[in-house]
């Protein structure tokens, strides 16, 4: 396994104006940067029950293209792991799984709170 951590970009809550930029933007610096980058399709509510089908590699050519359009090319999602923690659980086994250290969250104030606590949980490790 290559030693390098990888990025993963999740996108939490509703819709709203950029998250296609957001998305484009992390994905083409990591990858520039040489990380691998994975996206979370659908939030976390898949990878929750334990669907890591739902992460993909994304490339700048997945993204780019979509920087200036509306909605989502990683959907949506407002399930939140902290709420349960056997859910917790699977996320962080899934993420460590892929050796991601770096997680981009893009939403409201419940995917910034899973945010903190996956980064409390793990030491930072995540």
């Amino acid at each position: 396994m290559n030693s390098k951590k990888s990025f993963a970009i999740v996108v939490g809550g509703g819709p709203a104006p950029g998250i296609n930029g957001v998305i484009a933007a992390a994905t083409i610096e990591a990858v520039n940067r040489g990380y691998r980058v994975l996206g979370i399709q659908g939030g976390f509510k898949r990878l929750m029950g334990g669907d890591e089908s739902c992460l993909r590699e994304l490339r700048i050519e997945d993204v780019s293209s979509h920087a200036s359009e509306g909605g989502s090319v990683l959907g949506i999602s407002r399930s939140h792991p902290t709420k349960d923690p056997k859910n917790m659980e699977t996320v962080l086994t899934a993420l460590r799984r892929q050796n991601v250290g770096y997680l981009v969250t893009i939403g409201g104030d419940g995917t910034a709170t899973t945010s903190g606590a996956i980064a409390k949980i793990t030491a930072g490790e995540i």
